[in-house]
């Protein structure tokens, strides 16, 4: 634990139980976050919060979470968690009207995701609210403040998040997996309509709110650009029985198909980078007072957070038929070939897609690997926004498997001490694929 001097703090926000500060960087460094609590850490509670923190480290999808680098001291006996700064939260990307719908769900598939595997090692978030969704300076949303130890430490007054707060947790405090679903589906309401779901009325008091959160059902979402499976998915999310919600893991899997499919009830594809924000203002809750009308249509522009379109979906779905150019182990002086190996049994074969264009101004580079024994850190840097793809030989195995697919740019992988392994990034931006030259481990051969 750091000790940090209370004039390198810069006064950023106040929190409902903690402070934030910006810390100036040091040379070459980056600026940092302190949220500092109004008293010392228990020995119990660093503990936990030490353990949940290596926890979330180790999750697949730990490039979408904001981890704590450190827990550091001041002068006057409080302690601050020091993390990285990030720009902009959901509440200022609403500020100016909804979100194009698909980087809503887009948005939603990555928030799940990271729920999915966390309550798959019995982690719990315990209060995602929209302050809590942060888009970095990369462009690229993350979640934070994840963990129950330091909510138990300093409980919060639910109050004022009410409208995105399950109706067990303003009940008895309950923190489970399925208030976190309905967190997240409160959040990805915001993000569709610029709204909470359940806004205060003129004249309301917090009560009054919590007790509508409690008794009514949430307005569904409405508007013809809105797909109805989202809006069926949204309204299960926050169901106010917790036995009625999806897991983490079907909502990804619904999200993904949305992503993937066209709306069953529109004859037209959802289209994620051209759709009709036009209706932006048309997506109201028939229980809930109408928004502010605009003075004209306003076509909000899609975010970072896009989605390939279905000509490139097959990067996800055509594993098969990328492993030509994914990394393989060869011998000293052996030649490229085509691999003679036909595709694993649990994989159905994918007919080949249309050869992509590869544009050589996009620079995909993936760094030497760093060897932890029993881990390797990989990281990658991209000219342009990515979703990639990262794969992994290892020398005796079944040949080359996907380990990662998403928009973060470092994963951890695990591997055997002793064995040689080769890995490769692909990344696409729905026009194109793009290959990093292959990167090994412990000596390997890898084919270019």
């Amino acid at each position: 634990m750091a000790e940090i001097s209370l004039q390198s703090l810069v006064p950023h926000a106040e929190g409902p139980v903690a402070s934030l500060y910006l810390v100036a960087p040091p040379a070459g460094g980056r600026t940092a976050v302190l949220k500092v609590y109004p008293q010392p850490l228990d020995r119990r509670t660093y503990n936990a919060v030490e353990a949940e923190q290596a926890r979330l480290a180790g999750l697949r999808t730990a490039s979408s979470v904001v981890l704590v680098d450190s827990l550091d001291d001041l002068p006057d006996g409080r302690t601050g968690l020091r993390t990285e700064f990030c720009p902009q939260s959901l509440p200022g990307l609403v500020a100016e009207g909804p979100l194009p719908i698909g980087d809503v769900v887009i948005l939603g598939q990555i928030l799940a995701s990271v729920l999915s595997d966390a309550h798959e090692i019995g982690l719990v978030h315990g209060g995602i609210t929209p302050a809590n969704v942060l888009e970095r300076a990369s462009g690229q949303p993350a979640l934070s403040d994840f963990g129950v130890a330091l909510r138990l430490r300093f409980p919060r007054d639910l109050m004022g998040d009410a409208a995105y707060t399950a109706p067990e947790v303003l009940r008895n405090g309950e923190l489970s997996e399925q208030a976190d679903v309905y967190g997240l589906g409160a959040v990805l309401q915001l993000a569709l309509t610029a709204r909470s779901p359940f806004p205060a009325r003129t004249g309301e008091t917090a009560d009054d709110v919590v007790l509508r959160v409690l008794r009514e059902p949430v307005p569904p979402v409405s508007g013809r650009d809105v797909p109805s499976a989202l809006t069926s998915l949204l309204q299960r999310m926050m169901a106010k029985e917790p036995a009625d919600r999806p897991e983490a893991a079907e909502v990804v899997r619904e999200l993904e198909a949305l992503i993937q499919a066209p709306d069953p009830a529109s004859d037209d594809d959802l289209d994620f980078d051209d759709f009709r924000d036009e209706l932006a203002s048309a997506r109201i809750t028939p229980a809930s007072a109408p928004p502010t009308p605009l003075a004209k249509p306003v076509r909000k522009p899609s975010r970072k957070w896009k989605k390939p379109s279905k000509s490139v979906v097959i990067v996800a779905a055509a594993v098969v038929s990328l492993l030509a150019v994914v990394p393989v182990m060869m011998q000293p002086g052996h030649q490229r070939s085509a691999p003679k190996a036909s595709p694993p049994a649990s994989v159905p074969p994918v007919p080949a897609p249309t050869q992509p264009s590869v544009a050589p101004a996009v620079q995909l580079e993936l760094k030497p690997p760093k060897d932890n024994g029993t881990s390797v850190l990989l990281e990658w840097t991209s000219s342009k926004p990515l979703i990639f793809a990262v794969y992994l030989a290892e020398q005796g195995g079944k040949g080359a498997q996907t380990t990662y697919r998403g928009r973060g740019t470092s994963m951890t992988v695990k591997v055997t001490p002793g064995l040689k392994y080769c890995f490769e990034v692909q990344g696409t931006d729905a026009t194109a694929i793009y290959v990093s030259k292959p990167q090994p481990i412990r000596g390997a051969t890898c084919d270019n």
